[in-house]
């Protein structure tokens, strides 16, 4: 199988006692399986802490697409000081934050319509 590119996605994660409302609405999605497989793969990089609504989002549509189009996916906390570095290095001062090819795509709605223009071409 040949990988069609690398996808890097960029998040803040957050102590999950800050923000509980969110939290607790995080667990009812907890029967989708997409969020059970982001969970399971992701979940030892985040170490208890929760993503903010944007940030999970991404993280969401970036796996389905990675997931489709064979993408290689890498996923930085911001949160962790080498991956703040390595953000810094890339000119990403805000999450989320996707490059794709060179690209860079910063914030939600930038990030969304991105996924669907890969999405129509792939």
């Amino acid at each position: 199988m040949v990988v069609s590119s690398l996808i890097e996605v960029f998040v803040r994660s957050c102590d999950k006692d800050i923000d509980v409302a969110h939290y607790r609405e995080m667990s009812f999605h907890w029967q989708c399986g997409l969020a059970q497989w982001a969970y399971g793969e992701l979940a030892a990089q985040f170490k208890g802490r929760i993503l903010a609504e944007d940030d999970l989002t991404t993280v969401q549509q970036i796996v389905e697409l990675a997931e489709k189009g064979n993408h290689k996916l890498k996923v930085y906390d911001i949160s962790r000081l080498g991956d703040r570095a390595r953000a810094m290095k890339r000119g990403v001062l805000k999450t989320p934050a996707l490059i794709v090819d060179g690209q860079r795509y910063v914030g939600l709605e930038e990030i969304l319509r991105a996924i669907s223009i890969k999405s129509k071409l792939s």
